[in-house]
């Protein structure tokens, strides 16, 4: 009777490993299935994020090489300037060059960013390319 118990004991055990060991499996193929999507995700994240830098520093770009035209127009403005006021505009537009120098800098330091401090360097050269504008406007109202 003792023997009859030990193996039905045996034969539970038995059946009662099975779905526990169908359910390891199905559980590491879940866990393989969540990593695998949880890596998709970020490489995906990080070709957005790639793909934003790099349309931040071509729009960054182009509004910079639109204003060096523009400060080259200002200095041939300067040439039909009285006197009295074509030194003045001069220390402006030089000092209007040193603020685009500064944002040509911020930008080549958004160029050597990684992907993951870029949003950091981007704050400071939009603040720096917008103090650029208002600059430039501010001399341009002051142009004959």
């Amino acid at each position: 009777m003792n023997c009859g118990r030990i193996a039905a004991g045996v034969v539970f055990a038995i059946v009662g490993v099975i779905p526990v060991s169908s359910m390891a499996a199905e559980s590491s193929a879940s866990t393989e299935k969540i990593a695998k999507e949880a890596q998709e995700t970020i490489d995906d994240t990080k070709q957005y994020t790639a793909q934003q830098k790099e349309a931040f520093q071509r729009k960054a770009h182009e509004e910079l090489v639109v204003i060096q035209r523009q400060i080259v127009g200002l200095r041939g403005k300067i040439t039909q300037a009285s006197k009295s006021t074509r030194a003045e505009l001069q220390i402006a537009v030089n000092e209007l060059e040193k603020k685009k120098d500064g944002v040509k800098e911020k930008l080549d330091e958004l160029r050597s960013a990684t992907d993951t401090k870029w949003h950091e360097v981007r704050e400071g050269m939009n603040t720096a390319l917008n103090e650029l504008k208002r600059s430039y406007q501010t001399l341009q109202s002051h142009m004959p």
